[in-house]
């Protein structure tokens, strides 16, 4: 099976230097370490293709066409050592947007080890190369170009950085290991190279299991990016991997062809046998984000693998027949869902969720109501359920303009039932959702936590956002009530 990257950049018809680049790097750039040592680069398919997209540019001015990009591969690929060549190339390369003036380089990384795994490429191949030696010095933490200005240095996320600095170009690893305060050490260096004409950021990274972080979001985004939803024309979105629920990876023969359909370098210098042999030795999730390209959640989903994947499919939510809403309502930090429920005549569950993040430390409250005003106008809604902990106002004022309110407590004696009613469903097929990326995220976040009574779901270990699957518990829950008493004053 060929591999093709599950998410790549829409096709403009635009041209690309990717040819000169891609003869540039074959030219004078050699591999850093491993078996092929001071070799000269043989660039793979894959590579070749995303240096074609990265270069392309606008006919009409000449200005590239992508300003950021991110490249989201499995491990072992070679990614690590292209974002090295990509910034050698636009350290020492002939210029193609326009003088370079004095090109400033920062190649950075979550700690000071995955950084020198790059910069380290990087220098081994200026020290190896027959042409490059003669036109640069290295250094530990430098490469300074002899005949002119011109800098590439090491940055370390871990230490901190400064502002002031006016990066051309910046390699950005492993970026799903810039966490917390590291995040800020990206930000800053992206913003310095606004004051540069045609600057380039490449970022490269393995999928995390986190995506509310900074690779989370760049992930989420480069997939709206890429299927036209936000005009963002100077962001390159290019993903690796396999589509989840696609393959049983107990069996031996989906487990290599998956292998195959989500490593691009499968079959050159990474050895599939190697690959598949690594599924018996680790955990499945962290084997599913190291060698399959999946973003994963940990090994605590409250859900068995694949099921909510298998309940993936048209969820459009029809005007004629009655709908259940749910909110999950909060006052800061965390985000507000608001999750519609409807039985189909086919006996499943369609749902669908609108998820806020706040705006500093607060919620736009008014937006919520809205929509809820808004889907109580458009459908048949029988019910809007709400925590009264957080909405008691807002609900008061809707139960006045006609809306059917009903209170539904978070306690363990309303939320137990319901979330076994909802694991229920769910196992065994009876929902159908539309594969949006927030609501698959906040579904399989959710952990199992113990209670006198049952289980219900809290927040698992990374602490990542469920609101909208605690939402759709709820709405799924009423679904499942009868109609005669689905709308009292209070549920619970």
């Amino acid at each position: 099976m060929a591999c093709r990257p599950l998410s790549a950049p829409r096709n403009l018809g635009w041209p690309s230097h990717g040819r000169i680049v891609c003869g540039w790097i074959q030219a004078h750039c050699v591999y850093g370490e491993g078996d092929y040592f001071g070799q000269p680069v043989r660039l793979q398919r894959w590579q070749k293709q995303i240096i074609y997209w990265l270069y392309e540019y606008n006919p009409a001015t000449g200005e590239r066409r992508f300003r950021e990009a991110l490249i989201e591969v499995p491990k072992g690929q070679g990614k690590t050592p292209l974002n090295g060549w990509i910034q050698l190339f636009e350290l020492l390369g002939p210029p193609l947007f326009g003088p370079k003036g004095s090109p400033l380089i920062p190649v950075a990384a979550a700690s000071f080890e995955q950084a020198d795994l790059l910069f380290g490429d990087m220098k081994h191949c200026c020290r190896e190369s027959p042409t490059l030696r003669h036109h640069v010095d290295t250094y530990d933490t430098e490469i300074l170009v002899r005949s002119g200005p011109g800098r590439s240095y090491r940055v370390a996320a871990v230490a901190g950085t400064n502002d002031g600095q006016r990066p051309s170009s910046m390699g950005a690893d492993e970026i799903h290991e810039w966490l917390g305060p590291k995040e800020r050490v990206h930000l800053v260096l992206v913003n310095g190279m606004s004051k540069r004409a045609n600057s380039l950021v490449v970022n490269t990274t393995t999928p995390g299991s986190n995506l509310d972080t900074m690779a989370g979001r760049k992930h989420l985004y480069g997939y709206r990016v890429n299927a036209g939803e936000v005009d963002d024309p100077r962001f390159m979105f290019v993903h690796y991997g396999i589509p989840d629920g696609l393959y049983d990876l107990t069996v031996e023969e989906h487990l290599v062809a998956a292998v195959l359909a989500a490593n691009p370098a499968a079959g050159t210098f990474l050895r599939t046998d190697d690959v598949v042999a690594r599924f018996y030795q680790i955990p499945e999730f962290e084997y599913r984000r190291y060698h399959l390209g999946q973003w994963t959640r940990a090994d605590e989903s409250w859900l068995p693998p694949g099921a909510w994947e298998s309940c993936a499919g048209q969820a459009d939510i029809r005007p004629d027949l009655p709908s259940q809403v749910a909110v999950d309502m909060a006052l800061k930090h965390d985000s507000v869902a608001v999750v519609v429920a409807q039985q189909r005549p086919d006996g499943r569950v369609a749902v669908q969720a609108r998820v806020w993040d706040p705006a500093g430390d607060t919620i736009d409250v008014h937006a919520v109501e809205n929509h809820l005003r808004q889907l109580h106008r458009d459908l048949r809604v029988d019910t809007v359920a709400y925590d009264p902990a957080y909405f008691q106002r807002s609900a008061e004022v809707l139960l006045d303009e006609g809306l059917p309110m009903a209170e539904f407590s978070q306690g363990a004696s309303s939320m137990v039932p319901a979330c076994q009613d909802a694991y229920r469903l769910i196992c065994e097929g009876l929902v159908v959702h539309g594969d949006d990326p927030v609501l698959t995220d906040h579904v399989l976040s959710a952990a199992v936590r113990e209670t006198d009574t049952g289980w219900r779901l809290s927040k698992g270990r990374s602490r990542r956002k469920i609101d909208a699957c605690i939402a759709m518990v709820m709405a799924l829950f009423l679904s499942q009530v009868p109609a005669e008493v689905a709308a009292p004053p209070n549920l619970w």
